[in-house]
């Protein structure tokens, strides 16, 4: 029997009964369109978790941390033993300058809760200590003025968004300046011997970096040693970063498939490496856990509508029994009959798919519209990746063609006399 003889018998005898082949493809149809729909969602919520974790910084950029230290309350160690301290110091500082793909390293001492106060307005900010000669590869391009140099102690270079960061002294309201040679006024206080002193340091803004669109438009650098200074001056005592270390270092790489490869010969040192990747590589594989469960959830619905393509092949072949035999009798052959009826149950497979593909997509676009709305503003564009939308109609024609295996042998072992012979 050619296959184009074939095709026609089997589209002949789903027109004939469209009530059943209609019902037996909702039940696929709802099926392909859970597992899309469900699958879709989840990917839409990690693209979205993944651009808000992007715009709080540069994802070329590595944090490095010593042996062990605490990140939003819980205990980070490194992967060497818990007996071996790190602590980076300038030998850690040029080993990590040593690694391939990594363009500059920097220890950073920072300085959070400062009040700095310009005219009659006031910010409260955090000073980020870097070392001058290394602040241009890292903190990115400067629009206006220039970057900090080995001579600058109290100069500063900020964000182009610092200067909406301030409030009006008087009433507390927002005020946006224009920060760029501006003096900011940092007065800070220390007990002393029963004693309560004050000192007054005034800084320049030199130089306003352009717009990344990220948290670091808000971040104002300073030379390292000036922190270490005021930092002394506050506690009285000496900073000696060689004996005691750095709190942590930031490092550059030059390109996004640097990072991990130079994150893990850092952790490999014993340091505990922090970046935006890691953390986007950590929520992706929360996300994968999370479609596949969804995806296996909404697949029970599919291997329900298999049972429903078992039984509407099985009645079929039963109303049929007399057509088989005379198929038979004029030449057919089993496999002939074989592949008849398992093209008629991957076609009820593909009918559903299709069919799931399209209510999918209109679940989508009303998830994408109301999202905003029952999210608080988030923007959520639920879409259908290709991949996807393939997989999901292989799988419902797979699904079909498994279903109804069974039956379809049934009928092409049948006996040719048996069933011309059949009432």
């Amino acid at each position: 029997m050619k296959l184009r003889d074939t095709i026609k018998i089997v589209t002949r005898n789903l027109g004939r009964s469209k009530t059943r082949t209609i019902l037996t493809s909702v039940g696929v149809l709802i099926g392909v369109a859970a597992i899309v729909t469900l699958i879709s969602i989840s990917i839409a919520l990690n693209r979205s978790v993944v651009e808000q974790i992007e715009s709080t910084g540069d994802i070329k950029v590595l944090t490095v941390y010593p042996t062990s230290f605490r990140f939003g309350g819980t205990m980070m160690r490194n992967r060497i033993s818990n007996n071996t301290m790190k602590i980076i110091d300038k030998d850690a500082l040029k080993e990590f300058e040593k690694i391939y793909g990594v363009i500059v390293v920097s220890p950073v001492y920072e300085y959070s809760g400062l009040k700095v106060e310009t005219g009659r307005v006031y910010s409260n900010t955090t000073f980020i200590g870097l070392e001058p000669n290394k602040i241009r590869e890292i903190v990115g391009e400067i629009e206006r003025g220039r970057y900090l140099t080995n001579s600058d102690k109290y100069s500063v270079i900020v964000g182009s968004k610092f200067g909406e960061t301030f409030l009006d002294k008087n009433s507390d309201k927002e005020s946006i300046i224009d920060p760029y040679g501006k003096s900011l006024k940092l007065t800070l206080q220390r007990g002393f011997d029963g004693k309560i002193e004050k000192k007054t340091y005034t800084f320049r803004v030199i130089g306003v970096l352009k717009a990344k669109g990220t948290q670091e438009d808000y971040n104002v650098y300073v030379p390292i040693n000036t922190i270490i200074t005021i930092r002394e001056w506050i506690t009285n005592s000496t900073i000696n970063p060689e004996s005691t270390g750095y709190p942590r270092a930031i490092i550059k790489v030059k390109d996004i498939d640097s990072v991990n490869p130079v994150t893990e010969k850092i952790q490999n040192m014993g340091y505990t490496v922090i970046s935006i990747q890691t953390i986007i590589n950590s929520i992706s594989n929360v996300f994968k856990i999370l479609q596949f469960i969804l995806g296996g959830i909404a697949g029970i619905s599919l291997i329900v509508a298999g049972v429903g393509i078992v039984n509407t092949m099985t009645m079929s072949i039963y109303e049929r029994i007399r057509q088989i035999g005379i198929m038979k009798a004029v030449g057919a052959s089993n496999s002939d009959i074989l592949w008849m009826f398992l093209l008629e149950a991957a076609s009820l497979g593909f009918l559903g798919g299709v069919g799931g593909i399209i209510l999918s997509f209109i679940l989508n676009t009303i998830i994408t519209l109301i999202a905003p709305f029952i999210m608080q503003g988030l923007s959520l564009k639920v879409t259908a990746p290709f991949y996807l939308i393939i997989f999901a109609i292989i799988f419902a024609i797979l699904i079909g063609v498994i279903a109804g295996y069974f039956p379809s042998r049934k009928a092409a072992n049948l006996s040719p006399v048996e069933a011309l012979r059949y009432e």
